[in-house]
């Protein structure tokens, strides 16, 4: 049985590079809204910006040359550095023109980023090894996302987990003994951040991880649905969709502080093609200035409320609370190595398959 799980999980990375050379890519899009929680409505909230450069900022007025990055529009739970960078004017003081190509679902981006028809993009690190295990040719230039340190705020950790509210129940602890070995449900597509932290919880908190049986959602406010209906045994969801869960009385289970890996538990990268690395190095070592020095901007407590109000009003819902960006220089291996151990103890990766110096080059960001 183990053999043949190894080769079905080598299967998908098979699976994945035969789609990336068709143009397809894989995952679930984890920021959309499309249904209130409790009643199945459409979330009432701010419309949305027509555009992330109302500001007026010119690139031209930084006496540089005046370089174009094209992105995804990313209506999202990721959209804070992007909204801040504009709207603050940090793209623009490195000469850049963000060109914004409109908003695609997950499995739309890579390919759009493979084929040029974007040059930028995110990723969490064990999305971004299988991609790269698949034949893809990028490479991560800067952090993004990481979790807060205990000092801040928890809104801001990178997930929370609730649990279904019809249970009766409170704990980890208690839906383990419910289940008495038998699978225990949660939303989640392997590999992704959401299976890799609640995978990371359970073993931190002595559990078996082996008794997750994941179920994909569309969104976190799907799966929120789900769980509310008794249909999902616990479910975890992101910052701007915290309050959705409260709202509903799901009882918090855990979060990523939970699972003992201190920031990594949140790591994201930029990423770019190789091809573009190299012909472009200027414009990509001005786009990570750009970003961090909005990410410096977001996690300042002076200047919480407007991020969260500029956030909320770009995405057009209600949030109360953003994803937190790494503020620190480089990309540290720390922040990037248990992701990659998770896939090679799942068996999506043999071990050694993928190094750190194949996901990421550093000398953008040092």
């Amino acid at each position: 049985m183990a053999d043949k799980a190894r080769k079905k999980k080598f299967l998908i990375i098979g699976i994945v590079a035969a789609l990336i050379f068709i143009g397809v890519g894989v995952g679930s899009h984890l920021g959309q809204t499309k249904k209130g929680i409790s009643t199945g409505t459409a979330i009432e909230g701010a419309l949305g910006f027509k555009d992330l450069k109302s500001e007026g900022y010119n690139p031209a007025a930084s006496g540089k040359q005046v370089l174009t990055i094209k992105s995804d529009t990313k209506k999202n739970c990721s959209s804070t550095p992007w909204v801040i960078a504009e709207k603050k004017g940090f793209f623009a003081a490195e000469g850049l023109n963000m060109e914004y190509t409109g908003e695609l679902t997950t499995p739309q981006i890579l390919p759009s980023v493979l084929n040029g028809t974007n040059n930028v993009a995110t990723a969490h690190i064990n999305v971004l090894a299988t991609y790269i295990a698949g034949g893809a040719k990028i490479k991560g230039v800067a952090i993004g996302g990481v979790d807060p340190t205990p000092n801040v705020d928890p809104k801001y950790r990178h997930m929370r987990f609730y649990l279904n509210p019809n249970l009766g129940i409170t704990t980890l602890a208690e839906l383990v003994a419910l289940r008495k070995g038998q699978p225990i449900t949660i939303n989640g597509t392997k590999p992704s951040c959401t299976t890799f932290i609640a995978d990371n919880a359970l073993d931190h908190s002595g559990f078996d991880r082996k008794q997750l049986q994941y179920v994909t959602f569309e969104s976190d406010t799907a799966a929120l649905q789900a769980a509310q209906q008794g249909n999902l045994d616990i479910v975890g969801v992101h910052p701007p969709f915290y309050k959705l869960a409260a709202d509903s009385k799901l009882p918090q289970i855990f979060d990523t502080a939970d699972t003992g890996l201190g920031e990594a538990a949140g790591t994201t990268v930029y990423y770019f093609t190789e091809k573009f690395i190299a012909e472009n190095p200027e414009a990509v070592a001005r786009f990570v200035r750009a970003i961090k020095k909005a990410h410096v901007w977001s996690v300042d407590p002076a200047n919480e409320a407007e991020a969260i109000k500029l956030t909320g009003d770009y995405i057009g819902q209600p949030v109360n609370a953003v994803h937190y960006y790494y503020s620190g220089n480089g990309l540290p291996d720390k922040l990037l190595k248990p992701w990659v151990d998770d896939l090679v103890k799942d068996g999506f990766l043999k071990e050694g398959q993928i190094t750190l110096n194949d996901l990421v080059v550093k000398q953008f960001d040092n």
